[in-house]
């Protein structure tokens, strides 16, 4: 982030996180789990004439599972996207089907594809919704792609999300097969303080925040054995109860 005027007193402690909970899309047995952190300005601590314009960071992880054709992967894209597409209904749709070609079109039906970039359109529209979008400082969404071993059945779009929004898209056109998922709720605290801290025997990445860490670095491990920072799955854990890289649930929050 390129730093603030000398005239715009623009203090770290003036930007605050704001995670919005995940939703998950499924297509043809594809998966598609998108959440989504704001950084966003106290509106009355800095002028809007001297605010610098926001950044959009999109990550996506693509997990495929092994089979003839392609062996078992995990591999991460950054794209990095102008800000006000978010607001361009026709333009975010055109940048969306590129995005989501570049990282699962070798791997993915171009029909369940298409699908779950409509999901995905539909979940940023909802974070717009939701902020304050002209104190956004930098917004980033996080993405993971579970790619199976072949495609099962139909193409068909089902989306599980938060229960405050089912309403809405549950009674929209096209939407009557969308779903409140219980799995998304949080992990239960108990089971989140129970999970270990490990050493991780080789370098790996963090499939949350993508970062890579090194042979010898502490770590947060679910039961499933997917390492993770502490601090990411923490954060993850607090919205969902299912590992960030497989389907492997805990015990969710009562």
């Amino acid at each position: 982030m390129r730093p603030s005027p000398p005239t715009a007193a623009f203090p770290v402690e003036d930007i605050v996180p704001v995670d919005l909970p995940p939703w998950i899309a499924i297509s043809g047995g594809v998966e598609l789990r998108v959440m989504a952190r704001a950084h966003v300005r106290l509106d009355h601590l800095v002028p809007e004439p001297i605010a610098s314009a926001p950044r959009l960071i999109v990550r996506f992880c693509r997990r495929t599972f092994p089979s003839p054709e392609h062996p078992g992967e995990l591999v991460g894209f950054v794209i990095h996207q102008p800000f006000h597409l978010l607001m361009q209904q026709q333009a975010w749709e055109r940048e969306t089907q590129v995005m989501l070609a570049c990282v699962a079109a070798n791997y993915v039906w171009r029909a369940d594809l298409d699908l779950l970039a409509e999901a995905f359109r539909d979940y940023t529209s909802s974070v717009v919704r939701q902020l304050p979008m002209m104190s956004a400082v930098m917004m980033e969404i996080y993405s993971i792609i579970f790619v199976p071993n072949a495609t099962l059945g139909v193409s068909r779009l089902q989306i599980w999300l938060p229960l405050e929004e089912f309403a809405l898209f549950s009674q929209s056109d096209g939407r009557n097969n969308a779903h409140f998922d219980r799995g998304s709720r949080p992990a239960s605290a108990a089971a989140v303080e129970a999970l270990k801290m490990v050493t991780a025997e080789e370098p790996d990445s963090c499939s949350i925040c993508l970062e890579d860490f090194g042979m010898a670095t502490p770590v947060l491990a679910m039961p499933c054995s997917h390492l993770f920072h502490a601090a990411c799955l923490k954060k993850w854990l607090e919205r969902s109860c299912s590992c960030p890289l497989c389907r492997f649930s805990l015990p969710q929050e009562e």
